[in-house]
């Protein structure tokens, strides 16, 4: 009866599955068996794939948990709009079995803290690179090792279904930490697979800027010289004009080129990026999965159940006897 409420909500996805093998590899792959070979390694050759085994390793990684922690949602049960981070530090408040542990387990911390120095507040690290080194305090760990608990992915290894739950003490809240969570990991697994695609255009369109502007340079410079020599009469002016126009063509065929190479990186990036298809969507939950009315009637009927047997036990022992 004094159980928190919580609320889960579950969504599918089904990852796209594309693989890099050529048609040796296909074959090698389709018939390695016969011929006394491991197809294992070659299963999971898939370019730039994350496996989807790590999908919950993912889920669990730091950087992750950051980004849910940071996201501002709505707590329509609290009547807030805050950052989960926020929430589960400020607003929202334990059950009594977690004040029962805290004052018996706990009770030496609680009288040792005091005497602790206290440590300046910090924020939540945010915005940080993926190989930066990343520093929380110990109860900034406290509500991300919560908040793990409180995301699990599972992969069904048959048919590569991922499943993501999401559980919160809020079932609107729940439903939005769901759906960033799905677009977290279509954005991780977007990275992943488009990373040298997006370097490569990153590149391109550098190179692409800098031809721009001497194109336009010498684009400039042969439109003056010609509003500035009208009939070209001499041979020094013809010379001028031939070499200017020369520049010209030189800076426009490489930035034609260069132009090509950046729409063909764009597609390059577009054909990579992973499809991730959502088979079920997360939904806003309806019934809390604590519910302590249900516990209370469950309790009563075991109990009910319980004695009676114990009676009708003793009953027929006295009989016996």
């Amino acid at each position: 009866m004094l159980s928190p409420k919580e609320y889960q909500t579950d969504a599918t996805l089904m990852p796209e599955v594309q693989s890099s093998k050529s048609g040796a590899a296909g074959l090698l792959e389709q018939y390695g068996g016969l011929l006394g070979m491991s197809g294992n390694n070659l299963s999971m050759d898939q370019q730039g794939m994350i496996p989807p085994t790590l999908y919950p390793q993912i889920v669990q990684s730091l950087p992750f948990q950051l980004e849910i922690l940071n996201k501002k949602i709505a707590f329509t049960r609290f009547d807030t709009t805050t950052t989960v981070y926020t929430f589960f530090d400020k607003v929202y408040t334990p059950s009594v079995f977690s004040y029962v542990r805290e004052y018996s387990i706990g009770l030496p911390g609680k009288i040792i803290s005091p005497f602790k120095p206290e440590a300046p507040e910090q924020p939540l690290p945010q915005g940080f690179a993926s190989a930066s080194v990343i520093s929380v305090s110990k109860d900034q760990m406290e509500v991300i090792e919560n908040m793990r608990e409180r995301i699990n992915v599972s992969l069904n290894e048959e048919t590569g279904v991922i499943n993501l739950t999401v559980k919160m003490p809020d079932p609107q809240a729940a439903a939005e930490v769901g759906k960033l969570g799905i677009s977290l990991l279509k954005e991780y697994m977007t990275n992943y697979k488009t990373r040298k695609a997006q370097e490569d255009l990153k590149h391109a369109r550098q190179q692409l800027e800098d031809v721009k502007q001497r194109f336009e340079e010498a684009q400039q410079k042969l439109v003056e010289f010609r509003d500035s020599n009208v009939n070209l009469a001499t041979a020094k002016a013809q010379a001028r004009e031939q070499r200017l126009q020369s520049e010209y063509d030189l800076t426009f065929n490489v930035y034609n080129s260069l132009a090509q190479r950046v729409e063909q990186a764009k597609l390059k990036v577009q054909e990579q990026t992973p499809v991730v298809s959502i088979l079920q969507p997360v939904q806003v939950p309806i019934d809390d999965t604590t519910s302590g009315l249900m516990i209370l009637i469950i309790s009563s009927f075991l109990g009910l159940a319980l004695s009676i047997s114990f009676q009708l036990f003793f009953f027929n022992f006295e009989l016996k006897d």
